[in-house]
């Protein structure tokens, strides 16, 4: 035995020796993500404690793991080598720092864990993420970042002499062997008890992200494999759920079915154009129902958009189908499925031939501009865009480059690009006055997003707390989420400003607005996954007859039908199609609490999570019946369960055969409405 232990004593104290320079630092890490950043408030005076014992526990197994592999290794490569172990120990040091790191920043600004989807980033994307928060790493971030570093260095110089006293001393080996069996034993009576959000924040960041990332790569594709009888059986259950007609070309063409406009026909509520109407599209960053709207869960933050929304067709029941922005593009205007993995505009230049609203109204003699304050080439917004005719970009690479306005010549940037105050002044230097066409015109805010450091920002964080007052939870609420509701109210003003500006215009008699958000701003506290997805969704005209609010269940791939609706009585260039490939029927007005036809939607990670349908949710497995403002209770039906299940999976076929085949518009529709030639590349400055 004596013999087997001294061959193995290297290998010991080489791991002793990994595992010491590493926790430590680790342990810093957890302490600022739990003690100073998490703006949960605990029940009970030791909860606190006792979810960081959690957060301990779960570190220890990452650890573990790392040094029963990497750990290993590199004690093996000591026997030969001791330069190169040490070379080799800080790199790998380094990098599991860097993680812990990257992980746990990137779960505090986007409240999300990260997983395989970094694999769908480009390196432009990831820089311009990582440039997006460059703020925040020289403020609040710096000592986060500074002092496990630290105390890395000062652990890797001075490790022998501390590890050698404890090593040494009955007492602490005593102490730590009894701290072992406390967080052990607090593991075991605590886990099981977690909320859904403490269960995200115990996550062990870099094990998810790292399990993730084998799991994606190895995992076989249960969708790739599936039998032509069961793929055809797919089919028909997908488009008998969908409420579809049967067609001769549904096997080839699984989304293809008639274009039929008097669906959710919303003309009816307009009075009669004088010419071709605009169209003015506005997407709003982190735009919520939850907190937009008279009847806003967490009371309402936005005075001028409620207004705008008393005077429209408003629908507050809205769901996004995907929770990035990306998403939106694909859905509110060409009503697309999901995609395979990361959402269909990250399917760059291997694009489906669709149906779109700019294809259907620039064909038509429309011109049309897209204005942005960040980089339009993020997650492909331009190329999309491009792809479906839009002529004019105005987003922050033009703008700066042709010297109209510089962030580096302001005192405090805003890293993911230009205000929005700014750019509502700039998108109206940019209209043509003496433009005759008709237009179509996109615009999105950006201001609603991490950092949140807007210009005059302690001029919001005070109107922020004046406004919660008299909200019940309002103090909590503002302690933990007053640089959010600073910028909500922010970007509310932009919206004000926008349409007041609007009024002054000769062509705002003849356009039709449509205002809805991409997703919740997810910072601020959320009852359910649901609540991720719940955005406010206004049309408004001048010409409308009267305004009107639905209780109805809508979501993003409904508004391209009902636009159309409105919008094709005036079109008279090029034909409408007979078929489309748009997966929403049209904005229902049933006014009733129901979708009245099944809308899917998912994750950021190209993860299909949920359908609703009339008053039922299966999202994540579990079923729900939805409430007023969207509120959920569970339902124990397993026979209803596993037929949503199963539609859940038909969907996923379907989308996945898209991806694969690219077949969604019929050729015959193609020809008149071809996607444009464009490269999904991103441009080298």
């Amino acid at each position: 035995m004596k013999k087997i232990h001294g061959k193995l004593k290297p290998v010991y104290d080489s791991l002793i020796e990994q595992s010491f320079i590493l926790f430590l630092p680790i342990l810093v890490i957890k302490f600022f993500d739990l003690f100073i950043f998490n703006n949960e408030d605990f029940t009970g005076k030791f909860e606190i404690y006792r979810i960081f014992g959690v957060i301990i526990f779960n570190e220890l197994i990452f650890l573990v793991l790392y040094l029963l592999t990497v750990g290993i290794i590199l004690s093996l490569i000591k026997r030969f080598s001791n330069v190169i172990y040490w070379i080799f120990t800080v790199l790998f040091s380094l990098t599991i720092l860097f993680i812990y790191l990257a992980t746990s920043q990137y779960y505090l600004t986007a409240y999300l864990v990260l997983d395989h989807v970094i694999l769908y980033f480009t390196l432009d994307e990831l820089l311009e993420i990582a440039a997006s928060e460059t703020g925040r790493l020289s403020k609040q971030y710096f000592w986060y970042y500074f002092i496990p570093v630290f105390v890395f260095f000062t652990l890797l110089i001075f490790n022998k002499k501390i590890i050698l006293k404890i090593t040494s001393s009955k007492k602490l080996k005593l102490i730590s062997v009894l701290l072992l069996i406390f967080i052990s034993l607090n593991y075991i009576t605590k886990n099981p008890k977690l909320t859904e959000y403490q269960k995200t924040l115990v996550t062990s960041k870099p094990k998810f992200l790292l399990s993730s990332l084998f799991t994606h790569i190895l995992k076989k594709d249960d969708l790739s494999d599936i039998s032509e009888k069961e793929f055809h059986a797919s089919i028909r259950g997908f488009r008998k759920f969908m409420d579809w007609e049967t067609s001769a070309f549904q096997i080839e063409y699984p989304f293809a079915r008639e274009f039929n406009l008097e669906n959710n026909n919303l003309s009816s509520y307009f009075n009669e154009f004088e010419n071709a109407p605009n169209l003015v599209i506005v997407f709003c960053e982190g735009l919520s129902s939850t907190y937009s709207g008279d009847n806003a869960a967490l009371g309402s933050f936005t005075p001028h958009l409620d207004s705008l929304f008393a005077k429209s067709l408003y629908w507050p029941n809205a769901i996004s189908n995907s929770d990035r922005t990306h998403g939106v593009f694909a859905s509110a205007l060409a009503s697309l499925p999901h995609g395979y993995e990361r959402g269909m505009l990250n399917l760059k230049s291997t694009f489906p031939q669709h149906l779109s609203i700019p294809k259907l109204l620039i064909s038509n003699g429309y011109s049309s501009s897209f204005t942005y304050g960040g980089w339009g080439y993020f997650d492909n917004f331009e190329p999309f865009l491009r792809m479906n005719y839009f002529q004019t970009v105005w987003d922050q690479v033009y703008i700066e480059e042709n010297n109209i306005y510089k962030l580096e010549d302001q005192g405090d940037p805003f890293t993911w690009g230009i205000h929005d105050k700014k750019m509502v002044d700039l998108y109206f230097n940019f209209k043509d006055t003496s433009n005759t066409h008709p237009f179509f015109d996109l615009f999105i805010t950006l201001s609603l997003h991490s950092p949140f450091n807007i210009p005059e920002k302690e001029k919001y964080i005070a109107l922020a707390k004046e406004r919660l007052k008299h909200v019940p939870g309002g103090n909590k609420l503002y302690e933990n989420s007053k640089d959010v509701i600073a910028a909500i109210i922010y970007q509310d003003e932009a919206l004000g400003t926008f349409m007041n500006e609007y009024k002054k215009r000769p062509e705002y008699e003849n356009t039709i607005f449509l205002f809805v958000g991409d997703h919740n701003v997810n910072t601020l506290p959320l009852r359910t996954e649901l609540d991720s997805h719940a955005v406010p969704l206004a049309i408004y005209s001048p010409k409308l007859k009267k305004s009107k609010q639905f209780k109805d269940i809508v979501a993003h791939t409904d508004i391209p039908q009902s636009l159309i609706s409105i919008l094709e009585p005036y079109l008279s260039g090029k034909e409408i199609p007979e078929h489309t490939n748009w997966l929403g029927n049209g904005l229902s007005t049933k006014n009733k609490l129901s979708a009245d036809h099944p809308i899917f939607f998912g994750r950021f990670n190209g993860d299909i999570i949920g359908v609703i349908y009339r008053d039922t949710v299966l999202m994540n497995n579990k079923l729900y019946k939805v409430g007023a403002q969207l509120s959920l209770s569970t339902i124990k039906d397993d026979k209803r369960k596993d037929y949503f299940e199963k539609q859940l999976r038909n969907y996923k076929i379907m989308n996945k055969y898209v991806i694969d085949d690219l077949k969604l518009l019929l050729p015959s529709d193609t020809l008149n409405y071809y996607n444009k030639d464009i490269h999904f590349y991103f441009p080298v400055n």
